[in-house]
């Protein structure tokens, strides 16, 4: 397995010579063999794209030491030092993620002394799509009305709809439920929406071609304009970033690191599962994908406090595409935490492993002493944010 917590910052003052060595490996980056095509500048050099996969072309320098009081904007006097207790209590927080490969089996299957929450669909109108449309709701299992939870929007991928995370087999259910008894994940609602959302008069059928994920695309207004609000509306939603967290896996993932990334004022935890293609204009084995940001454009404006990627090392569907966009975050200086499933294809044990290691990672719980039911827990989380 690999597991790796990319850092943003270069912690020291680092010289390379190119004819010695590739600096790029420092970064976990191969250098480019061919290509002199810029396709980013930053602290750690000039950085190019061959073959899909973000490579070195020169470093720089030299780089600047981080933290020491010169030109970090800490002290400085321009209003930052106000959010310096917020950042500092979320800074570390990405870094206490322990991923388990796999989602082990007593964590999938549903016990008999455990009482399972059952999920239920509602309606809502929406703007977006200017119809009625559905999307399922799961409760915490000691739902209390007067009390507020944080909401994980889980999506599904492309061909599905918002029943398809709810078979038994993906363990939607049974894994939420279970870590909540074990007070490994916080009490949450869980919405699992219908993800194809094309404006009015776009509409077309089911196909792996660009007017067809156009309707995927136009999720991002669905979710924004009409579903957040109808939840805030119905249900006791604790709000904040702190508080919400998308993920989802394939085309779900994909969209999650889409919309995570573009409103990262509103989430603060992003988990895609074996991402698909299309964040990056691309010609897959299937289609083009127009894109949704050039490769370093990908990076939050707020940083998150937990960005999740995974993959099944053995994917013949997103094949390689979720290592490219861990390839940019890296180059991008985007902190996160990537990992794979040895040999998991595009499966549900690649779908369990990435909603399990999100689940107990999500709304504080690492921040949590191991004893603290997550019911009973303070919500710190609720008076500090990540910048």
């Amino acid at each position: 397995m690999k597991f790796n917590t990319i850092l943003t910052l270069v912690a020291a003052t680092i010289a390379c010579k190119v004819s010695a060595e590739c600096f790029a490996t420092q970064f976990g980056q191969p250098c480019c063999s061919k290509t002199t095509d810029v396709l980013i500048t930053n602290e750690r050099g000039t950085w190019g794209l061959e073959k899909g996969v973000i490579c070195g072309i020169a470093p720089a320098s030299t780089f600047e030491k981080r933290g020491n009081g010169k030109g970090n904007g800490k002290g400085n006097g321009n209003g930052h030092n106000k959010n310096k207790h917020k950042n500092e209590y979320w800074a570390g927080y990405m870094d206490k993620v322990q991923v388990e490969e796999f989602c082990p089996a007593s964590i999938i299957e549903r016990k008999e002394n455990i009482t399972y929450p059952e999920p239920f669909k509602v309606h809502y109108y929406s703007t977006t799509t200017q119809s009625e449309r559905p999307m399922n709701i799961i409760l915490p299992p000691n739902y209390n009305p007067k009390k507020k939870y944080p909401v994980f929007y889980y999506l599904h991928g492309i061909f599905c709809d918002e029943d398809t995370m709810l078979e038994e087999q993906n363990g939607t259910v049974s894994i939420y439920t279970n870590l909540v008894n074990e007070n490994r994940a916080k009490e949450m609602i869980i919405v699992i929406p219908y993800q194809y959302a094309p404006a009015p008069g776009t509409e077309v059928p089911p196909n792996l071609d660009q007017s067809y994920y156009d309707g995927y695309d136009n999720f991002i207004n669905d979710l924004i304009n009409d579903i957040m609000p109808y939840m805030a509306q119905h249900y006791p939603i604790a709000t904040g970033r702190q508080n919400t967290a998308i993920g989802g896996f394939s085309m779900g993932g994909r969209n999650s690191l889409y919309i995570g990334y573009t409103r990262s004022d509103l989430f603060g935890y992003v988990g895609a599962f074996s991402p698909a293609p299309g964040i990056f204009e691309t010609t897959d084995q299937f289609s083009w994908h127009k894109g949704l940001f050039q490769p370093d454009k990908l990076v939050a404006k707020k940083k998150p406090i937990l960005t999740m990627l995974s993959c099944g090392t053995n994917d013949s569907v997103v094949v390689d595409y979720p290592e490219q966009y861990h390839n940019a975050l890296v180059a991008n200086n985007q902190k996160h935490v990537w990992y794979t499933i040895d040999g998991a294809d595009h499966d549900t044990t690649a779908i369990n492993s990435g909603y399990y290691n999100f689940l107990s990672s999500i709304f504080n719980i690492l921040n949590e002493k191991p004893h603290e039911s997550s019911s009973d827990s303070e919500d710190s989380s609720s008076s500090s944010d990540s910048e």
